[in-house]
């Protein structure tokens, strides 16, 4: 059943929009488009609630009502047009959003057999930080982990940029990626981090076992204290001009390079 949509809760999707020590301080964020929303519904997340605009209510009857009938405990709000235009933060907005909570993850809830797993050192671009998570999706990949000085993979660029594989790749926040990366060695897992000064090809590298890839900041690259503690340093051979490529594009390349060798 439709309901109307509180202050209360209005307010809060316009601080989530906006904030992210909001996001933080509430322990949510939201995604908007009906893909997003669908990929949230199939998954583990919580739901908090979902808005949508009355031409959407017109448009998706069928949607509507499936949705009432599976989860009759989400709570549904329906605005204006006009009102749901205030709030969106997409230009051509589809008329759906979902206001969803995080999810605490831990690094054994992330722990598969021969697991391949992308830690990210100071990724602060949103778009680079949403095509990697939706590329490490795509790689079969069981965990991205997100380093301090990352940008908030909540920010609603990097939602976007992901397209709903935010809901199915694990993230797991840490304030210490040298502990981190440790632990994993600890439990089998081998290091491989990129590096342009670095000897090897990443296809000359054994990429079939249990294994992490280390992607850094375009501009600084990973830290020297990452390099130090990799197993193999590895770099991708550019024929051309360019002094470097953009970091969700050598991820992508590695990443496959993995799904290469696995298959």
């Amino acid at each position: 059943m439709l309901q109307v949509l509180p202050k209360k809760q209005l307010k809060l999707i316009r601080n989530l929009k906006r904030s992210k020590n909001i996001r933080i301080k509430n322990q949510c964020f939201f995604v908007e488009g009906l893909k997003n929303v669908s990929e949230a519904l199939k998954s583990d997340h919580e739901i908090k609630f979902i808005v949508i605009s009355e031409d959407f209510s017109e448009r998706n009857t069928d949607f509507l009502m499936k949705l009432s009938k599976n989860t009759p405990q989400i709570r549904l709000y329906e605005v204006p047009n006009a009102e749901y235009d205030k709030i969106t933060d997409t230009v051509t907005p589809q008329g759906i959003l979902a206001v969803i909570g995080f999810k605490d993850v831990k690094i054994n809830d992330i722990l598969r057999e021969n697991f391949m797993m992308i830690a990210l050192d100071r990724i602060n671009d949103p778009g680079n930080m949403g095509t990697i998570i939706r590329t490490a999706d795509a790689a079969g990949a069981s965990g991205v982990i997100i380093g301090k000085g990352c940008v908030d993979v909540y920010n609603p660029k990097v939602v976007r940029s992901a397209m709903g594989s935010l809901f199915h790749v694990p993230l797991l926040y840490t304030d210490d990626i040298m502990a981190t990366l440790s632990e994993l060695r600890k439990k089998g897992s081998r290091v491989i981090t990129t590096h342009l000064k670095a000897k090897k090809i990443h296809y000359e590298v054994d990429f079939t076992d249990k294994i992490v890839i280390v992607m850094g900041d375009e501009d600084e690259g990973v830290s020297d204290e990452i390099v130090h503690i990799s197993d193999e340093v590895v770099k991708i051979p550019m024929p051309g001009e360019a002094e470097s490529l953009n970091v969700a594009i050598a991820f992508g390349i590695m990443a496959f390079e993995a799904v290469r060798q696995r298959i």
